[in-house]
């Protein structure tokens, strides 16, 4: 029988050999990581929610269902002094262009929801390019002012979909506040979950046609205000250049250039509710 005997050389090698091994697994492990981090921040995000100096909020309405009310939802609205963002699906402005009208002449602003509501991931360019710009031309034949927001159907999306939407020149918005309003909930029930979720510069969602949105939205903006919120419209909110996104969806302002005097766009203007 052969013993083998190392000496002290061959068993320093050994170990040399041994760290540079375990040093190019973890550095191959660290690299591959990397490149995974790197790849989901390179995904393209809608935005969910900004962050901005004090205490903001937007309040964003589907209204992909009946328009029964619309009535109720802007006096509501008119009674508090708030502007909301109605995202509005073309097939819908077919149905109801005296809601799409009322919505515009009382001020608030509107949104793209798509023109049928469908899948969005499912659809190629082309596909997504006709769904957007028709429903944007239903809305601006009716209101005289083309959409500059886009809203997902079912808040699905891929890189395509942003992708496209963005080059089209809409902006992309999710929420990060869902009332849950869809699922028939009590105006007590979704008061609750409004409070627990909102925080400063969320986006919120809710629908119109909805059995409850008409009973909680009192008391939702009567919380919202009582907790020091100004509520803007969407597009006044977010930040339409010099920011950039987390991985949440949420914008953050870039820092300005030394003595620039440059500001982040659209500073929620002073005592505005």
């Amino acid at each position: 029988m052969r013993i083998w005997v190392i000496g002290r050389r061959e068993s320093a090698r050994m170990l040399a050999l041994i760290g540079v091994i375990l040093a190019v697994l973890f550095l191959g492990g660290n690299f591959f990581r990397g490149v995974q981090a790197t790849a989901a921040s390179k995904r393209q995000l809608h935005i969910y929610s900004v962050e901005r100096e004090g205490k903001t909020i937007s309040l964003g309405i589907n209204c992909a269902w009946d328009n029964a009310d619309i009535p109720q939802l802007l006096d509501i609205l008119d009674k508090a002094g708030v502007k909301a963002t109605f995202f509005v699906v073309g097939q819908w402005c077919d149905k109801y262009p005296e809601s799409v009208k009322a919505i515009g002449d009382a001020g608030h602003e509107i949104g793209n929801h798509s023109d049928r509501h469908k899948d969005m991931t499912k659809l190629d360019r082309a596909g997504i390019v006709e769904e957007i710009e028709n429903a944007s031309d239903k809305v601006e034949k009716i209101t005289g002012t083309r959409p500059k927001l886009f809203r997902a159907p079912s808040g699905a999306y891929n890189d395509l979909l942003v992708e496209t939407a963005r080059g089209l020149g809409y902006e992309v918005i999710q929420w990060d506040c869902d009332s849950i309003d869809w699922k028939g909930y009590t105006a007590d029930e979704i008061c609750n979950k409004v409070e627990k979720k909102a925080g400063p510069g969320s986006i919120t969602l809710f629908h119109s046609g909805a059995k409850h949105t008409a009973e909680a939205l009192p008391r939702v903006i009567e919380y919202l205000k009582g907790e020091g919120y100004t509520i803007l419209p969407v597009s006044e909110m977010i930040y339409w250049d010099n920011y950039e996104m987390d991985v949440q969806g949420r914008q953050h302002p870039l820092p300005k250039a030394p003595d620039s005097g440059e500001t982040p766009s659209f500073q929620p203007e002073k005592g505005r509710n």
